[in-house]
């Protein structure tokens, strides 16, 4: 496995979700309570496509990087008795669960960080 497409399977969700979550809170907070007294509706109309928006392209970032962890790790649970073990296949296959097992979820994370956004309406009251 190469080192980008290693790289993309261990960090490629974990990047989505924090991209997610810092990009959708403050464009949030900002919409919400842009100075010293909160709004009742978003300073713009289609905030909450925004913040979807941003969700569904996270959302894919993390499904590739999981996609890329899978098929990396697949390769080493195939059986081959003519395959030559290499000496750095053991870190190899680590890295690639461990791809798999963040991917996961981080996927999850997002998924539920995308609920936040479809059920709670811009700028509401939580008391």
């Amino acid at each position: 496995m190469s080192t980008f497409k290693t790289l993309l399977a261990l960090f490629g969700a974990p990047s989505a979700w924090f991209i997610q979550v810092s990009l959708s809170e403050p464009l949030a907070a900002y919409a919400c309570y842009p100075h010293q007294v909160p709004l009742s509706a978003p300073l713009w109309v289609n905030l909450s496509a925004i913040l979807i928006a941003i969700s569904l392209i996270c959302l894919a970032g993390g499904l590739i990087s999981g996609h890329v962890a899978w098929n990396a790790w697949g390769k080493f649970t195939q059986f081959d008795a003519n395959k030559e073990v290499k000496n750095d296949e053991g870190q190899t296959k680590f890295l690639a669960m461990l791809g798999v097992m963040s991917s996961f979820i981080f996927i999850v994370a997002i998924l539920f960080t995308t609920c936040a956004v479809l059920l709670v309406s811009p700028c509401s009251a939580w008391t």
